[in-house]
């Protein structure tokens, strides 16, 4: 531990540096398997097994966790969050449509 300005912080220990990059990692591959979905629903113009309501409370939450992600400088949180708001509505627009 060190002490910086009157407050002391502990050290990242490398595991630490690994679970970060683990979870920008998954952060970024999570919301990217969802793009089959969008796939079938433009392919077949049936979105009728899709629920517009599911993926429009999942969209609010990725909001206030991107939110939080900012607030605290978590990047794998801001990253993941981020993409899943873009994916998350071209789902919504896409139930919407068909």
């Amino acid at each position: 531990m060190t002490k910086k300005g009157g407050v002391v912080k502990a050290k990242k220990h490398a595991s630490t540096h690994v679970i970060d990059a683990l979870a920008l990692l998954v952060g970024f591959i999570q919301p990217i398997a969802t793009i089959p979905q969008i796939w079938i629903v433009f392919e077949t113009q049936n979105a009728s097994s899709v629920s517009f309501f599911t993926w429009t409370a999942y969209n609010c939450a990725s909001v206030v966790l991107l939110l939080y992600g900012l607030h605290h400088k978590l990047l794998p949180i801001i990253v993941a969050q981020i993409l899943w708001i873009i994916v998350q509505t071209v789902m919504v627009a896409t139930v919407f449509i068909f």
